[in-house]
Order: C-alpha cells, then sequence, then structure tokens
C-alpha cells in the first residue's frame, strides 16, 4: 500500500505537539467521540477519565504482581489466550490493530495496519519519538485488558453507567463503551512502559491512509 505523504517538518511538529499532551487530553477527546448520543457533563467527563485511569493502574499492577514483569505474548500465553495474525484490507471497518473475541477468548493482531504504522514512522523518521517496535507490544496489551474486562464482570470500565432521563422525566440508565477504550489504552501505557499516549499509533494509520489532516493529529477537546 503506498503512504499518504506529508510535508515532513510540518508533520513533525505536529507529533511534537500531539506527544505533549497529556494523558487526560486524549481520554476526553476519546469520550467525546463515543458518548453513546449522550454529551457528558465536565464533572460526569473527569469522574469518567479518573475513574478509567485509576482502574487500569490497579490492574496493571495486580498482573504485575500475579506473574510478574511478562512481554505480552507471555502473558497472553500465561492466561490461556488465543492468538492469531490476519492481513485484513484496510478499510471500514477493518482500521484496527488489535481486536479481542471473548467467546474464543482470541486476540487478533492485523498485520497490515501493524506493518502500514511501521512503514510510516519509519519514511518519516519518527522512530525516535516513537519507537516502531512498540506498536505490537502495546496492541497486545490493549487486548489483554479486555480479555480481563470479561472476567470481571464489575469492573468499573464495563459498568460505569450514565444517568439521564427521558423528556426530563423518566430515569435510566445508558452504558458508555468509550470507558472501556480508555482503560486498555492507559493499561497499555502502563504495562509497555512507555511515555508517550499509545493513541498516536491510530492516528499514525489515519495519517498513512490518508484519512486525517496533520492540523487534527492532536486531540481536539
Amino acid at each position: 500500500m503506498i503512504l499518504a505523504k506529508h510535508d515532513p517538518d510540518v508533520l513533525r511538529r505536529a507529533v511534537q505537539t500531539a506527544l505533549e499532551c497529556a494523558d487526560g487530553v486524549w481520554y476526553r477527546y476519546m469520550l467525546k467521540r463515543d458518548v453513546c448520543g449522550c454529551a457528558l457533563s465536565g464533572d460526569e467527563e473527569r469522574a469518567v477519565v479518573d475513574g478509567a485511569v485509576r482502574t487500569a493502574g490497579d490492574m496493571a499492577r495486580r498482573v504485575t504482581a500475579q506473574y510478574g514483569l511478562l512481554s505480552p505474548q507471555e502473558l497472553a500465553e500465561t492466561m490461556c489466550l488465543n492468538l492469531v495474525h490476519t492481513a485484513e484490507e484496510l478499510r471500514d471497518p477493518f482500521l484496527y490493530m488489535g481486536h479481542y473475541e471473548p467467546d474464543t477468548r482470541t486476540i487478533t493482531l492485523n498485520d497490515n495496519a501493524i506493518l502500514l504504522v511501521r512503514q510510516f514512522i519509519g519514511a518519516n523518521a519518527l522512530d525516535a519519538l516513537t519507537p516502531s517496535d512498540d506498536i505490537t507490544r502495546i496492541a497486545l496489551f490493549h487486548e489483554i485488558f479486555h480479555a480481563l474486562e470479561e472476567e470481571i464482570p464489575d469492573i468499573y470500565t464495563r459498568s460505569r453507567m450514565l444517568e439521564r432521563k427521558v423528556l426530563g422525566i423518566f430515569p435510566y440508565k445508558r452504558g458508555l463503551d468509550g470507558v472501556s477504550e480508555v482503560g486498555a489504552v492507559h493499561f497499555s501505557k502502563c504495562m509497555a512502559g512507555v511515555p508517550y499516549s499509545p493513541c498516536i499509533y491510530e492516528r499514525y494509520l489515519l495519517l498513512a491512509l490518508d484519512q486525517l489532516s496533520i492540523d487534527f493529529l492532536a486531540p481536539d477537546v
């Protein structure tokens, strides 16, 4: 696949700006993209991000204490998770680097997506900022978090509900899928020990496919 071309100086400045964004900024952006049709108040947003980050951090410490410092491949094997590779065409709905299927306890890595991001990093001399060797580790840890969520039904990242009212009168509760993704991203960052947000790799994938403007590389919240 042909990589989209970008001005190297402009790209590098945009990447630097994105990497300087705090984790909370990335996570708020993730929630704004997935609020199940329900806008979050500022207090709700802060509470959700704090809860997801705390849950992911606690899980990372728990896993490390229980299993030791394992590679994601070793951790997946220890947890009896299956790991398979695919080469899905890079178009919706296949724009992902990893996916977890709970019914079969299988993590699927999209090798085409991972390879494209690696090529993008190499072609634009971004390895010193965001090492391409981190991609697979981060993708695996991300999906391992989702596997762990399946084992803990009441975990915050799966059970957090929004309280709303129909017609402003009848109360009901609504789920928020983005909480799980925030948790998975933060868990992967903790487990991989990287200083930057793993969200940057998704942005690289979209840039490589020319589906994102450099102007919007950093999260806009």
